[in-house]
């Protein structure tokens, strides 16, 4: 008996020793530990509880460190329990318990379990506390917790220590309560040391939901301050603060902090860098992306799969897919297997710009490399077959997916029911959307608008009624937004007056058209010439006691200044004004523009001023509509005063503004002039584009300054500006009637190098001039294609 006792009791001090040696060097899992476990506990005697504790330990931290794991420490501690003749639990053992009881949602089972632990008698520690405060902030009650840290706490008899602090920081961050976060940390800060001054992890959780917040310069000060109370600044500090000045699109800013960061031999990682990258690309400067790719490797970093995942997926959405595929295919050299998001981003890169080829090239490949197509790959898939309206390629992608047992979801419906409706296949989407129904799957209000959209073009309007009442019985109420999204496509497609039946059918259904309502109907009627209805609608509005507004009028004067109903347009601005409705910068635009055209110059001049007078702010599309204005009535020099004035301002001007007074100073003789504007326009932050250099070489052909011409032509090649193809026609016609044939030869040769096709005026000059004997002594100069018209005359 003796013996036996002897044995189990070295038995368990054996045990109670592998598991504190590998508990402490981190090598126990939780398949070991629930083994020792049940070896344990039935030898177990009153220390074996440090032991126990510890396994127990070990089931918490286990993945996925959910409720399964924490159901098993319940288990294992009612063992415990029930074992209470030989071993008890202690103060350890209960705090790991109610730190379960927090992650499994049982909050008011973890308080029963504090209720127990004060019976015994125990005197509360902090470590018990914090687990019940980390419930309560995961359950977003940081009210209760912070009652209970600063009342009830010292209550119990155990101070906060700076875990319980950092507890609630997170908590109030989460809950997005940030300012009493801060609160919390200058209470922490300005204690002059007496509890728990903080710590870098209390600032670190400030900074973030500081950033969070949007409260950029408050948390970046936060940052300083660290540096200014000698709190030393981890890798988690540097990236939290590069991250939110990058989301704030502040990335000079960041990257200064980087420099900061490899001062202080704080060693950036590779979410430093996906950081920056990811906010040089916001900011599209693709050079400081590439340049920061470089920098990683100078500090013996490599991209990793999230990095190049980030750098794939901002090239594919600002359309840089070929780029994207570059680097995509550069992975495979450098070891790395892309994941399935990767071919994702690809895919759909390619799907949206519409390169199915590419799409289809990129699917085999991941197809090949062994990643089976799933769920996203085929929505991508097929989304881009039926968005380029290759319907049956569609169809049997939706198809192959029913087959393989992929749910179909009301996206995968609402795709194809929109593409049938648009291709007027609308009998087949109606069979389409019964089968969605039949088959459980609930169609949402964009499934209906596409429906609704489909039968309204078919003139099916029975059935657009009864699909109203299936709206209405699905618990789906349409509103005024979902009708003048409807009547916004119709009257897009020149269906206005299927768009104004849907008014009829909105009241029947109990919704009243708004203000919007009739103004899309007013816009439509607009751009179909039908400018009486539209009058009609602007005063049945007004009936119905709906106010008109800027946008009302604003088709209505557009369309009376393109009918050279300018008076009608000029009564209709007055009307405006008289009922209280503010012109906007579009009305005044419209009827300046009316003005101008039809050679009403003292109206445009009195209608300027008094637009003046009222103090608005015009942009510089407007003023670039009046240089043109006064420029084509003949009234240079008036403009030409207007364009001094507005250099002398704040407004920045663009090309356009001086294109308009080069071509007017051009026409008029005043070639110094222009000459002069055209030398001054990078001292404005400009460059010349193609209409620029247009002119300007024109001219000099026109001047008989073709060495000038060569010469500038030149330069703006090395510029980055690549001629038009109504550039090179005008070129050569302007060669051609200086007789020039030799020069108009090297221009019909650059028309040919870019599948340009020539002008209706270039080849009936080429054919004019082809009789002329200047034309037969230099015909070899012209590409041999041209030389047909020689033959022809032969």
């Amino acid at each position: 008996m003796f013996y036996h006792a002897s044995a189990a009791r070295r038995r368990c001090l054996e045990l109670e020793r592998v598991i504190a040696a590998r508990f402490r060097s981190g090598s126990l899992g939780p398949d070991d530990a629930l083994k020792l476990f049940d070896e344990l506990l039935p030898c177990a005697r009153p220390a074996s509880i440090i032991a126990l504790s510890q396994l127990l330990t070990v089931f918490s931290r286990a993945p996925p460190g959910g409720s399964s794991t924490s159901e098993l420490v319940v288990s294992r501690f009612n063992l415990i329990n029930r074992a209470s003749s030989k071993v008890r639990p202690n103060l350890v053992t209960y705090s790991i318990l109610i730190g379960c009881l927090c992650r499994m949602g049982r909050l008011e089972l973890g308080f029963t379990v504090l209720g127990l632990i004060l019976k015994t008698g125990w005197r509360l520690s902090s470590r018990v506390i914090n687990q019940l405060l980390k419930g309560l902030c995961d359950a977003k009650r940081s009210r209760e917790a912070i009652d209970i840290m600063i009342r009830r706490m010292p209550e119990f008899g155990c101070n906060p220590d700076l875990i319980s602090y950092n507890t609630l920081l997170k908590g109030f961050c989460n809950e997005r309560r940030v300012e009493e976060a801060l609160e919390l940390l200058r209470m922490m800060a300005d204690d002059g040391g007496r509890s728990c001054p903080p710590n870098v992890v209390s600032y670190n959780t400030v900074i973030y939901g500081l950033f969070g917040e949007g409260r950029v310069d408050i948390a970046y000060n936060l940052f300083l301050e660290m540096t200014d109370r000698r709190i030393s600044l981890d890798v988690v500090t540097y990236n939290t603060v590069i991250d939110g000045l990058c989301k704030a699109q502040m990335v000079d800013r960041a990257e200064g902090v980087l420099q900061q960061m490899i001062r202080d031999d704080v060693k950036p990682d590779i979410e430093t860098y996906t950081c920056l990258i990811n906010g040089y690309f916001s900011m599209g400067q693709w050079e400081k992306v590439f340049q920061m790719c470089k920098e990683m490797s100078t500090h013996g970093l490599e991209p990793n799969v999230v990095t190049y995942g980030s750098l794939l997926n901002h090239l594919c959405k600002n359309g840089k897919c070929t780029d994207a595929r570059k680097i995509f295919d550069s992975l495979f050299e450098k070891g790395i297997e892309p994941h399935a998001a990767m071919y994702h981003i690809l895919l759909n890169g390619y799907a949206v710009q519409g390169s199915l080829a590419d799409m289809n090239d990129v699917l085999n490949l991941m197809v090949g490399n062994g990643i089976p197509p799933d769920q996203i790959t085929f929505n991508i898939v097929f989304c881009a077959y039926a968005k380029c309206g290759m319907i049956d390629e569609a169809m049997r992608i939706f198809d192959k997916m029913r087959q393989q047992g992929l749910s179909l979801n009301v996206v995968n419906y609402g795709t194809l029911i929109d593409a049938l409706c648009k291709l007027g296949r609308v009998d087949d989407a109606v069979l389409k959307f019964n089968t969605m129904i039949n088959e459980g799957v609930t169609p949402n209000i964009i499934v209906f608008s596409s429906l609704v959209y489909g039968l309204c073009t078919a003139d099916k309007w029975e059935k657009v009624e009864e699909l109203f009442s299936e709206m209405l019985n699905q618990g789906i109420h349409p509103n005024a937004v979902f009708f003048n999204q409807l009547m916004c496509g119709l009257c897009g497609q020149g269906r206005v007056m299927e768009a104004q039946s849907l008014t009829d059918l909105m009241q029947r259904v109990g919704v009243r058209p708004d203000v919007i309502s009739y103004n899309t109907l007013i816009h439509g009627h607009c751009l179909a010439g039908r400018l009486d209805e539209a009058m009609k609608l602007l005063k049945g509005m007004v009936l119905v006691g709906l106010k008109p507004d800027a946008f009302s009028y604003n088709p209505l004067i557009l369309g009376c200044c393109k009918a050279h109903r300018v008076d009608h347009a000029f009564t209709l601005f007055r009307e405006m004004l008289i009922k209280g409705v503010s012109p906007d910068i579009v009305s005044y635009n419209t009827m300046l523009d009316g003005l101008f055209q039809t050679g009403r110059l003292s109206e445009a001049k009195e209608f300027y001023d008094s637009m003046m007078k009222t103090g608005k702010q015009l942009d510089i599309c407007t003023w670039n509509k009046i240089l043109d204005g006064f420029c084509k009535n003949n009234c240079v020099d008036d403009a030409f005063k207007i364009f001094e004035n507005l250099c002398s301002k704040d407004l920045q001007l663009d090309i356009t503004s001086f294109n308009t007074m080069i071509r007017a100073l051009l026409k008029c003789g005043r070639n110094e002039d222009a000459m002069d504007l055209f030398g001054a326009i990078s001292a404005h932050g400009l460059v010349p584009d193609v209409v620029t250099y247009c002119l300007m070489a024109e001219n000099l052909i026109e001047e008989g300054l073709l060495e000038e011409f060569d010469s500038l032509f030149s330069a703006m090649e090395k510029s980055g500006c690549a001629p038009d193809s109504h550039m090179l026609n005008a070129l050569v016609r302007g060669l051609l009637h200086r007789g020039d044939i030799s020069r108009a030869g090297i221009y019909l040769s650059k028309i040919d190098e870019k599948n340009f096709s020539l002008e209706a005026s270039t080849t009936s000059l080429l054919i004019s001039l082809s009789t002329r004997e200047e034309y037969q002594r230099h015909v070899n100069f012209l590409p041999e294609k041209y030389r047909f018209l020689n033959e022809s005359n032969k």
